[in-house]
């Protein structure tokens, strides 16, 4: 399984990517900013079997956080990919039309709920 990771906070893609590889993910790329992530999707998107995201990152490199998340989630469904998307955000969040959402806090069970959506997804 390749993933797609859009996170723009080193320790949190790391600790994310920590779960994703017990949960069986062989394959990860990692971008910081929504254009990154475009880039990548055009340029590989038949690769991709899930794409996990922040909610909030820069648009740009150097640029400030916006709520990408949401942007890159429509310019998915502009281009009709389907590839499964999670959003893992310390921001509670029901989208619709994508595969799930983890609240990303230690006050949760987020890798347990990571997991299971990973393996739903698949």
């Amino acid at each position: 399984m390749k993933v797609l990771h859009i996170e723009d906070a080193v320790i949190k893609h790391y600790e994310i990517c920590k779960v994703m590889k017990k949960c069986g993910v062989l394959e990860i790329d990692w971008v910081k900013t929504l254009d990154d992530a475009l880039q990548m999707v055009r340029e590989h998107k038949l690769e991709y079997n899930l794409i996990v995201t922040d909610m909030y990152y820069p648009l740009t490199p150097g640029g400030d956080e916006a709520e990408s998340g949401l942007i890159f989630i429509q310019k998915m469904e502009e281009m009709k990919i389907e590839t499964p998307i999670i959003v893992c955000s310390s921001v509670r969040y029901q989208i619709p039309g994508i595969c799930g959402s983890v609240h990303y806090s230690d006050k949760t069970d987020w890798e347990q709920q990571l997991c299971s959506l990973i393996r739903q997804c698949k």
